[in-house]
């Protein structure tokens, strides 16, 4: 699901727009009040800096609330929008973060390459599709699919216990 399709995006959007434009209303509106303020009477024996902030202060006022509104609606509206954006998986994403997390701790900590990995269902719906088009056989299919569901029965013992050698064999390596 893209993350622009969502009701609450483009709800938050409109509202976002509708606070702009009420933003550049209470603009104008109030530049012309405050000239025609300003050019009555009431305020003939006043500094003009008091005159310009007693004729002013309602629209800034009303200006800063509605600037607060936009702010917010936007910062809504973008968190929603990264949230339900989804991250991109593929094998080949995750070999490139493979080999970031064998050159660089950092990277490792943060366990890139499991998230940009398919998942073992993607990897299983992939295989169903290949089969459906007629591009593997019976046997291989059968064969794959095993594979993949004792990848599942083992828990991730296996994966677990790889990253384990891995983290061994580069401790000793640097000892």
């Amino acid at each position: 699901m893209s993350a622009l399709s969502s009701t609450k995006v483009k709800t938050l959007f409109a509202g976002f727009v509708f606070s702009l434009v009420l933003l550049v209303g209470i603009a104008v509106v109030g530049v012309f009040g405050t000239l025609a303020a300003l050019g009555g009477s009431a305020y003939a024996n006043t500094p003009l800096v008091f005159a310009v902030f007693n004729a002013a202060f309602p629209y800034v006022v009303a200006f800063l609330l509605d600037a607060i509104l936009a702010t917010v609606l936007f910062v809504w509206m973008v968190s929603s929008a990264v949230r339900q954006a989804s991250m991109p998986r593929s094998e080949r994403l995750a070999g490139l973060a493979r080999i970031a997390e064998r050159l660089s701790p950092e990277a490792r900590d943060v366990g890139l390459s499991e998230r940009l990995g398919p998942t073992k269902e993607d990897r299983m719906d992939e295989l169903k599709e290949r089969y459906v088009a007629d591009e593997i056989d019976e046997d291989e299919f059968e064969r794959r699919m095993m594979r993949l569901m004792a990848e599942n029965e083992d828990g991730g013992r296996a994966s677990a216990r790889r990253s384990y050698e891995r983290t061994k064999r580069e401790f000793e390596r640097e000892f």
